[in-house]
């Protein structure tokens, strides 16, 4: 039985090849659209969760509450605090530290070659990591070699990736052997098998933690004793028994920074954040939210339902064609229960080969998606469950939400009455102008959201920062050693196309910065945070801040001048601002050091447009210099890049050269406006096209059913153009409809996603009426081919139409 459906369902499919053919089309597009996303969803959401014990790991993070009711949130926690806890908090089963990235530092491993051959030298960022035995209790890692328990426990020992081992070794075994970090030896205790791409922690070498005070003994001991040292690179996780829950723990952290914080407690809020949750948290440093994975589903879930709704529309105005077939078939035997699986059957082997050929699409965009969405996603079928779960699952519902329902009216056709019709249409065109109008509205929600998207990351990256981020060359330095980096800036400045160089903690925009509170004249400490920027005398020159009052500062080696900007002097309460001139600033956030008020610069935006402009104080200090700022003329980049390498190369030769330019650093800030934009972007072109190869179906078969209707109208002298007009009419309004409900729902939508910007655009009306005019202009194009095409058959012809 079921070999003789698929027999006749192949027959008939191939005798309405051109309704197949669009058929196939427009599902595979809306496929491949619901496999990536769900790849990409299903990528995401398993981030840590191949670990053990994930359901029971936490880390802690940091509410700084501030007196003015603001509060900033840092993903770090305090040593001090992990002491604490394994001291007075036992129901803790387990706890590890981990220290990465510390002043998103790029770290130079080189290798010892034998002989006088040079040293490999490598540029490592975000892979290196300092830990200890404890790190591999909580979480799952695969060992080829050396002993977890022991490996990390002794200072200078170091554990490696399969990755990393063939990156610095090639094919030789490198346990036993010894590479530097910065300078500083380490030997190779350990083998690990690469871990998946999916995890939040993307260590590939693990330094002990002993070693980290060897590396940077300026950090001790404050940040085993201070509870206060917090940075974003100090990551404490914790691993709860079962049945004790994430609230107890909260409580004993409470209890213990109150015992130890004293009056500073009431600033500080310690707590747990599950592991799995660590990812999607952007105020903990997560990279993307949850509610961008449920926009995305919402929008493949509405690509798919387009596509259904082609199917639908293209198999109902078939009634013409198919109701005396089946009316044929029923007055030969057939049940309405047959020829229902008759239609389901044809509606099965559409959406297969539909999946095929999605498939075949999506293994030719995985390549690019994957720079795309900085991924790694795979199309691995036959080992991949949840893809194969998911491909089924697809199946089924399409099958079931395009292929029921006709299946349903065809099947109950009456044959006498069928029979006798000369029409077949369907008597109720109100359900296909409806999927329509849903198909358009989904179309045009699309196009509107990608237009604002668009607008709004072109008006963040192209804004007014208060700088000048055009032409400006960041290169890490190795040390801070006054002599050295007075040399490289002479030999620097000495470059035609070199207009000047700072040595600075950051640029003046970035994700990496002090805050602390300040102390005016001997006031109480302000009931806000201000930012912190470290840069020598050369900094305002080298990025085009501008000083409104005052002079620069000069160069000094610790926290002596200070200069800060007008919304500090505003916050400060002075109204006439060169009157904050000489007065004393202390700094919380360099350990209370003090300084003179020399200067006022116009304010500038340090961090992305997310955020207003806070309260923002300049000042010199040395040992936190990180980089150096290089301000080139434009004229020759490349040149001037070839010879900043030689220049850095002479000074510094066990380092590896590296470079970025700030205008592309600022860029970065808007991964998620671009993430956002790229997706909605192509599904909305491919709901489009979808929306259009329906229409083309559904153009030409109502043409066909009112091809001697048209005969007729001209022969008593209707025109091509209100024939034209006569078939586009119905498909204009419900365009022009979806747009008014499109319209609505976006722009409430799209304002709430703007709310997340504190300078944004002002939604327009005109870009509704552009989003509008794109997808009239389309439909238009795609239902006036046909539309003209019978307006201009002769008519003789068109009356010989049975």
């Amino acid at each position: 039985m079921i070999k003789n459906y698929l027999k006749l369902a192949l027959r008939n499919l191939k005798k309405h090849s051109f309704y197949t053919i669009l058929n196939i089309s427009g599902l595979s597009l809306s496929l491949a659209c619901g496999l990536v996303l769900f790849q990409f969803i299903h990528y995401h959401l398993k981030f840590d969760s191949y670990h053990r014990n994930a359901a029971n790991i936490y880390r802690v993070v940091t509410d700084l509450h501030l007196d003015d009711g603001s509060v900033q949130y840092q993903k770090g926690a305090p040593l001090a605090l992990a002491a604490a806890i394994q001291a007075e908090v036992p129901q803790v089963k387990d706890q590890a530290f981990l220290f990465d990235n510390y002043r998103d530092h790029s770290y130079t491993v080189s290798i010892p070659q034998p002989g006088n051959t040079s040293n490999k030298l490598f540029a490592e960022h975000g892979n290196v990591a300092f830990a200890n035995r404890h790190w591999f209790n909580l979480f799952d890692y695969q060992w080829e070699a050396g002993d977890p328990r022991t490996a990390l426990e002794e200072p200078n020992t170091a554990v490696l990736t399969r990755k990393q081992a063939e990156k610095y070794f090639g094919n030789t075994d490198p346990i036993g052997k010894m590479i530097r970090v910065d300078g500083q030896e380490a030997k190779i205790t350990g083998l690990l098998k690469d871990h998946p791409a999916n995890t939040a922690t993307k260590a590939e070498l693990f330094l002990s933690l002993p070693s980290l005070k060897r590396l940077y003994p300026d950090l001790y001991p404050s940040m085993e004793t201070d509870w206060g040292w917090i940075n974003t690179g100090a990551s404490l996780f914790l691993l709860l028994p079962e049945g004790l829950s994430s609230k107890k723990v909260d409580d004993a952290l409470a209890a213990l920074r109150r015992e130890h914080m004293a009056e500073m407690a009431k600033y500080y809020d310690f707590h747990l954040q599950l592991l799995k949750e660590v990812h999607f948290d952007p105020r903990y440093g997560g990279v993307i939210q949850r509610s961008l994975l449920s926009t995305l589903s919402i929008i493949g879930f509405f690509i798919l339902v387009i596509a259904c709704v082609n199917f639908i529309n293209l198999a109902t105005a078939q009634n013409s064609r198919r109701s005396k077939e089946v009316s044929t078939r029923k007055i030969l035997g057939s049940t309405p229960a047959g020829i229902f699986w008759q239609f389901i059957a044809e509606t099965a082997c559409i959406t297969v080969s539909a999946v095929l050929l999605a498939l075949v699409w999506v293994w030719l965009a995985l390549p690019v998606l994957n720079q795309w969405l900085q991924t790694e996603l795979e199309l691995r079928l036959f080992r991949d469950t949840s893809l194969m779960t998911a491909i089924f699952s697809l199946i089924v519902f399409i099958v079931l939400a395009a292929g029921v329902y006709p299946a349903l009216l065809l099947s109950r056709f009456k044959p006498v009455e069928a029979l006798k019709s000369r029409s077949g249409t369907l008597k109720q065109p109100w359900l296909r102008k409806s999927l329509i109008l849903l198909q358009n509205m989904v179309a045009q929600s699309l196009i509107i959201c990608t237009l604002i998207v668009t607008w709004q990351t072109s008006y963040v990256k192209n804004a007014d920062l208060g700088f000048n981020k055009e032409a400006v060359v960041m290169i890490p330095i190795p040390t801070s050693d006054k002599n050295g980096l007075a040399y490289l800036r002479d030999q620097l400045l000495s470059q035609p196309d070199i207009k000047d160089a700072s040595f600075c903690y950051r640029a003046p925009a970035s994700k990496n910065f002090f805050a602390g509170s300040v102390r005016f004249d001997g006031r109480d400490w302000e009931k806000y945070a201000a930012q912190a920027v470290i840069g020598d005398s050369h900094y305002l020159k080298t990025f085009g801040l501008q000083l409104i009052a005052g002079r620069n500062l000069a160069e000094s080696d610790t926290v002596r001048e200070i200069l800060v900007n007008e919304q500090m002097a505003r916050d400060l309460g002075f109204t006439d601002i060169p009157k904050i001139l000489g007065h004393r600033l202390v700094a919380g956030s360099f350990n209370d050091q003090a300084g003179n008020i020399v200067g006022v610069v116009k304010d500038f935006h340090l961090q992305s447009l997310h955020n207003a402009i806070q309260p923002l104080l300049i000042t010199t200090l040395r040992k936190n210099y990180a980089y150096a700022g290089i301000k080139l003329s434009g004229a020759h980049p490349d040149r001037s890049i070839h010879e900043i390498k030689r220049i850095w190369q002479s000074i510094y030769p066990n380092n590896v050269f590296e470079y970025h330019f700030l205008d592309e650093q600022i860029a970065s800030f808007y991964k998620q406006e671009d993430l956002l934009n790229k997706l909605v972007g192509s599904f909305a072109v491919i709901a489009i096209v979808i929306s259009c190869v329906g229409l083309l179906g559904l153009i030409s078969l109502l043409t066909i059913q009112r091809t001697k209707e048209i005969g007729i109208r001209k022969v008593i002298g209707a025109s091509v153009f209100s024939i034209t007009a006569l078939l586009t009419k119905d498909f204009v309004q419900l365009v022009v409809f979806a747009l008014i409900l499109a319209s609505t729902i976006t722009r409430l939508a799209m304002s709430k996603w703007l709310q997340g910007f504190a300078y944004r655009i002002t939604i327009p009306w005109w870009i509704f009426l552009l989003a509008g005019a794109c997808n009239l202009a389309l439909a238009l194009m795609t239902i006036c081919y046909h539309a003209i095409k019978a307006a201009l058959m002769n008519p003789a012809k068109s009356l010989k139409t049975e």
